[in-house]
């Protein structure tokens, strides 16, 4: 696991469970989960609410914990060979956590197209 770069996010990773938050969203499970909601044309945080909610209770509701997850998100989508695709993209899930974020598509390789 590559470590976490804070940047902006260093008080709230240093004091809301950040290393854990970081060490949860690199297992491999979750890794599949972003993946395969990336390759449905969704957010990568999408399928992850229920598990951070179960997991970490209602501090993860806190919208800077959030802003936090989306920055960690995207250093590991970033690192997995994916590029940031669309900033906002609504989650209609009335139970998810999350009501908007960001969606991911794969890098093209050697410039080529799909």
């Amino acid at each position: 696991m590559t470590p976490y770069n804070p940047d902006r996010f260093n008080s709230t990773y240093e004091t809301k469970n950040g290393e854990e938050i970081w060490a949860f969203l690199n297992e491999h499970d979750n890794i599949i989960r972003m993946e395969t909601a990336t390759y449905l044309a969704r957010p990568a945080v999408e399928p992850l609410s229920p598990k951070l909610k179960a997991k970490f209770g209602d501090d993860i509701t806190e919208d800077r914990v959030k802003q936090m997850i989306g920055h960690m998100v995207r250093q590991i989508m970033e690192k997995r060979g994916y590029h940031h695709d669309q900033n906002a993209v609504r989650i209609s899930r009335a139970l998810n956590i999350f009501t908007r974020a960001s969606r991911y598509a794969p890098n093209k390789e050697d410039g080529k197209t799909e």
